[in-house]
């Protein structure tokens, strides 16, 4: 039998001929890792289905509990839409039976050669590879799922939030990407800026949980208080504000609790209100030291003032003196 294009060949056994089966005898595996499914694509496959049939075999194997049913290995969709216009039977590959963990990694292999799924598919299923496998090296799970260390890196900082924030994400996983509030890499900068202040500025979330951060941060999303999800970076520029004297660190504490409590407060109206102006006067102060040092070298070299700078200089004076207070 000729390998099917994506497919790893140890899936296939070339002893068992294409077979045609009843959709309704197969059952989704739970296992899958994709688990999401955009209904706009579901359309436009039912339809290439209706015009010229199913093209490429699903794969399956026999249900332990009944050897007349039949497990998905490969082929959700093309399954759901067989199952949506009625077909009487769809055509499949048979594999022999595997064992969950085999079938978790065999799962993984063969759809991450193929589009992206969401990353909290991939998060749940790799969590399950966990809790079988008792691994949890970054390293080793690349290696047994094929994903990227920093995909497996991403989906377990993902599952480190609370399950009720999760089943957000899961709720929306359908939709299109700008119809999702509850999105993966919106939570992955809120994982990230509740990490900076636990560690960086304990005192200012002491009073409250991770959860209860994590939420609060989520809050602003869902009424519309960010511009981005990227926003939550600017809590990390507060911090670092701190260590760069800019602001003193009771006034970053009182922000953070602010940011906590304020849903309507976001991470880069706060970062505004009380840190970039210091930035701005820090930028100034650099440069001025910079100009200092390039007039003196100037002078010192013993030549002559142009005119054109003569005038810049005379206006810079005009506006340190404003900026001072001094009478012009």
């Amino acid at each position: 039998m000729t390998e099917m294009s994506g497919v790893p060949g140890d899936l296939q056994e070339s002893s068992n001929p294409l077979a045609l089966i009843d959709p309704a005898a197969i059952r989704a595996n739970p296992n899958n890792p994709r688990r999401y499914f955009n209904e706009e694509r579901l359309d436009l496959l039912r339809t290439s289905i209706q015009e010229v049939g199913i093209l490429v075999p699903l794969i399956v194997y026999r249900s332990a509990e009944n050897a007349d049913d039949f497990v998905l290995m490969d082929g959700e969709r093309r399954w759901r839409c067989s199952l949506d216009l009625g077909l009487d039977v769809v055509p499949v590959n048979i594999i022999p039976t595997p064992n969950p963990l085999d079938n978790l990694l065999q799962m993984f292999n063969i759809h991450n050669v193929r589009e992206d799924w969401p990353l909290i598919s991939v998060a749940l299923s790799l969590r399950e590879v966990i809790a079988i496998s008792g691994e949890e090296g970054e390293k080793r799970l690349s290696e047994m799922t094929g994903l990227t260390r920093s995909t497996v890196r991403r989906a377990k900082r993902l599952l480190s939030i609370p399950d009720s924030e999760i089943s957000l994400i899961q709720e929306e996983a359908h939709l299109d990407r700008t119809r999702q509030v509850h999105r993966e890499d919106l939570y992955l900068e809120i994982e990230a800026a509740e990490s900076v202040l636990r560690n960086e500025l304990p005192e200012a979330v002491s009073s409250y949980t991770r959860a209860e951060v994590i939420r609060a941060f989520a809050t602003k999303a869902e009424v519309g208080s960010l511009r981005a999800v990227t926003d939550f970076r600017s809590v990390g520029k507060l911090v670092k504000a701190i260590d760069e004297d800019v602001v003193e660190r009771e006034t970053v504490e009182a922000a953070v609790v602010r940011l906590i409590e304020d849903s309507h407060a976001s991470p880069n109206s706060i970062f505004d209100d009380i840190a970039a102006e210091g930035y701005r006067q820090q930028s100034i102060q650099r440069k001025s030291q910079v100009l200092v040092n390039d007039i003196r070298e100037a002078l010192g070299s013993g030549g002559v003032l142009s005119t054109a700078l003569r005038t810049d200089l005379l206006e810079l004076r005009a506006a340190i003196d404003q900026a001072l207070g001094e009478p012009q």
